[in-house]
């Protein structure tokens, strides 16, 4: 499913950037014109959601453009306003940031200048961008935000009936967000579960969070997808972990590390949907008129050895929802 919109999606812009082309709009630069264009790839620190140098080469490898790499320290406003600057005096013929914090330092700076974004936020909440189908502007991307929350909800009740209170863990943007809405709507419902949020921004934050005698009352754990807990992955599982309760997380990389289960986007490197996105921008296609991307399928991942240790067992036939299964190793 997720393969067939992506390919309509793919066949519009190219019919699209043909017409463009016929009609004189916009000026045919494939092949050789574009090996003489610039693109400049962010990698922050802390790590994005996408590997930036495997990402850089093959935007490189099949778009023929000169790819450059700018590390940046996105928790500093000043690195971020200085690495802005520098990159507008480039004049590069485009930039992708795999964090939002850049995104925003860039459009301080330049209103001209094509940006493609990969965030896991939802990039109409986040000011990314204030309308997904057409953005305008100078800015268009990728987003792992999906609301599946409710769902992973659902699924964490089919696994443990007797759960009446559920800690949700995350950042400040998850808790302003509307998948939380959707979330704590969803638990309003009929499957009847109190919300205890779960606030922190760094590893020390959750250890005191999960310490407060309010996480202790909870009998489960849901880990929406963020980026607190995309930066903090190991640690979330493994103080999630010593509480001994069960936790439904956002993300298979967290099964990978230990979690329980995780009902998540069927992929986790965009690099294919992203350079596809910049061939267009780099062939003369406006940034503004590419849809924001995201993810069409998804799965429901569990990790057996953990499974194993879970008293009392959840019932089995939980297992037969499973897509993924990985073992103690972190292997599938």
């Amino acid at each position: 499913m997720g393969i067939c919109l992506r390919n309509i999606v793919a066949r519009g812009l190219a019919l699209a950037l043909a017409c463009a082309v016929a009609a004189g709009c916009v000026q045919d630069t494939a092949g050789s014109a574009s090996a003489r264009k610039r693109v400049i790839v962010v990698s922050p620190r802390p790590p994005g959601p996408m590997p930036v140098a495997g990402f850089a080469r093959r935007l490189a490898l099949e778009t023929g453009a000169e790819v450059t790499i700018r590390e940046v320290d996105i928790l500093s406003h000043e690195a971020i306003a200085d690495a802005a600057r520098r990159m507008v005096r480039e004049h590069p013929a485009l930039i992708i940031s795999p964090t939002s914090e850049m995104v925003y330092g860039l459009r301080e700076v330049t209103e001209t200048i094509p940006i493609l974004f990969v965030t896991m936020a939802d990039p109409i909440q986040s000011s990314l961008v204030s309308d997904e189908a057409r953005p305008r502007g100078n800015v268009s991307g990728f987003t792992f935000h999906v609301p599946i929350e409710p769902k992973q909800l659902e699924l964490l009740k089919r696994a443990f009936p007797a759960i009446r209170r559920v800690g949700v863990v995350g950042d400040r943007w998850l808790f302003t967000s509307t998948s939380f809405r959707m979330l704590a709507d969803a638990a309003r419902g009929p499957l009847a579960i109190g919300i205890e949020r779960v606030h922190f921004e760094d590893a020390l934050e959750l250890e005191r969070a999960l310490a407060q005698p309010a996480a202790a009352s909870v009998d489960a754990w849901i880990v929406p997808q963020g980026t607190a807990t995309f930066r903090f992955a190991r640690e979330v599982v493994a103080l999630l972990g010593a509480t001994g309760k069960p936790a439904i997380f956002g993300s298979e990389n967290f099964v990978r590390l230990g979690g329980l289960m995780s009902y998540s986007p069927s992929f986790e490197d965009p690099s294919e949907r992203v350079v596809d996105m910049a061939k267009s921008v780099l062939q003369g296609f406006p940034v503004g008129e590419l849809p924001v991307e995201r993810p069409q399928t998804f799965r429901f991942a569990v990790n057996t050895a953990t499974w194993g240790r879970i008293v009392p067992p959840p019932p089995r036939r939980i297992l037969l929802l499973a897509t993924d299964f990985y073992g103690a190793d972190g292997k599938p």
